[in-house]
């Protein structure tokens, strides 16, 4: 049996869970606790914290709920809903009972639950009712530094150095869009069955499974008028503006035909890439504040659903081959760089607005 860690001469007694403890009593304790080397209990201040833990001992600090899933043995730490990492992982859906590492988008006072922008009902409705809108991200949270991580690990152009992201703001669309999305997004889940069946996704790691309807994130730069996400967070009216207008009212192909865009490859369809740097070509627009030097990019969901592959451009297409709803041109011999296109307007939808410095001018091998 070890002894008390402090006076080394008594045995320790039992935490009132009927754990051993590391103490003889409340004086070593104390004792211990003055020497500086450990952390003080978060409730009370006046005992050290106990082993794996964030509090003392006792039951009127800790005052601990037994985990959620066995309903038998107590949580480990404050604020936890499980006993131990297994009894979490036997959980369904964990990860949305848990709360995020970012403050609601709104008030920014409380921490919603995982996956969710915001704390509570009131602070989601007043962003509906003022769609479309966008909400900055905080540069310290998860989300934030995932999308900083896709695009910068997807530069590709070697001779144009990876820029550094400034900011990164959350879209939220008007309803009817998002309706209409999500609407075609099922159709085309109910004919493909994609997420319903788990299927492996193609060309990486079999432990990935597809997502309903094939959706996935994708780039797409265009013009900006404004300084929406360097000086602003307020939408703009300038028809020029391609970023705002694609916000307000969603991707048009009436804006995406050959006379305004010549370098479309597979006909009249709104085009994506997964490589930013490619993107980055077409946001034509820079921005100088602070002496520096910003463009704008669009990260987007994007209802892939069967993809029709080409190695080639066409651009005498019409739409997706029959059959399919979606043409990606790989790159090859004769594509320098992937690209995604879409020929239905609800195929589509803006989700995040990515702020960045302007990289070095490159060739146009786009």
């Amino acid at each position: 049996m070890v002894n008390c860690l402090y006076c080394c001469e008594i045995e320790p007694d039992l935490d009132p869970d009927g754990t051993l403890s590391e103490y003889c009593g409340d004086e070593c304790r104390r004792k211990a606790l003055k020497t500086g080397f450990l952390k003080p209990c978060e409730q009370c201040k006046e005992f050290p914290c106990a082993k794996y833990s964030r509090f003392c001992g006792w039951s009127e600090c800790r005052n601990i709920p037994t985990g959620i899933k066995c309903k038998k043995k107590k949580v480990r730490d404050i604020g936890s809903l499980w006993c131990s990492k297994k009894c979490r992982d036997d959980t369904p859906n964990w990860k949305m009972m848990i709360k995020s590492d970012e403050l609601c988008l709104e008030c920014r006072q409380e921490y919603p639950l995982n996956g969710k922008d915001f704390c509570k009902r009131e602070c989601e409705e007043y962003a509906q009712n003022n769609a479309p809108c966008i909400y900055k991200l905080s540069n310290e949270g998860r989300k934030f530094k995932d999308i900083s991580n896709q695009f910068s690990s997807s530069w590709k152009h070697k001779n144009k150095p990876i820029p550094n992201v400034y900011a990164v703001y959350k879209i939220f669309p008007n309803h009817d869009l998002v309706t209409k999305y999500n609407d075609y997004r099922n159709y085309v889940e109910n004919r493909r069955g994609f997420g319903y069946k788990g299927r492996p996704f193609p060309k990486g790691d079999e432990n990935r499974t597809m997502t309903r309807g094939n959706e996935q994130r994708r780039f797409h730069g265009t013009r900006m008028k404004c300084f929406l996400g360097i000086k602003t967070d307020t939408l703009c009216s300038n028809p020029e503006c391609s970023i705002c207008g694609i916000i307000i009212n969603g991707f048009k192909l009436s804006y995406e035909g050959p006379r305004s865009f010549p370098w479309q490859k597979f006909g009249e369809g709104i085009y994506f890439s997964g490589t930013s740097s490619k993107s980055d070509y077409f946001s034509k627009d820079t921005k100088t504040h602070n002496s520096k030097k910003y463009k704008a990019m669009l990260l987007n969901k994007v209802v892939v659903g069967r993809a029709f592959e080409m190695l080639e451009e066409n651009k005498d297409m019409e739409g997706s081959p029959a059959n399919y709803d979606s043409v990606v041109g790989e790159p090859g011999e004769k594509l320098n760089h992937d690209e995604l296109i879409v020929y239905k307007e609800c195929a589509c939808l803006p989700r995040y607005l990515i702020i960045y410095e302007k990289s070095g001018e490159s060739r146009r091998n786009i």
